[in-house]
């Protein structure tokens, strides 16, 4: 068993994010609150469990649009004023201050 030197950062969205997301047509996908969906951000490690929010605050506005181009890729639906203040009230975010990596392969990055 190996850790990973990073804090993670788990979002879940919130009513105001599945609002949002069932907005657009009543023939296309409709986002399932049962589902699950989340998203986990691996936060460097000069953050951790106690200073996470300074990362988010300089990061929130990129997880923000990562999250509404996962529903829908045309930015000009998405939502305006994109502050940190929406980003909490979208989503809710819990922190997790350990990392156990069970894989046996390389860790492999992909380009966004």
């Amino acid at each position: 068993m190996r850790t990973i030197n990073r804090t993670v950062v788990t979002l879940f969205p919130k009513q105001p994010y599945i609002d949002w997301a069932n907005s657009f047509s009543e023939d296309g996908p409709i986002y399932d609150s049962e589902a699950n969906h989340s998203l986990a951000v691996l936060v460097p490690a000069e953050y951790d469990e106690y200073n996470y929010e300074e990362f988010l605050k300089k990061n929130f506005s990129y997880i923000f649009e990562e999250e509404l181009d996962a529903w829908m890729s045309d930015p000009d639906v998405w939502p305006g004023n994109r502050t940190y203040k929406k980003f909490n009230e979208w989503f809710r975010v819990l922190v997790f201050d350990a990392v156990i990596d069970l894989g046996t392969g390389p860790v492999k990055h992909e380009l966004l």
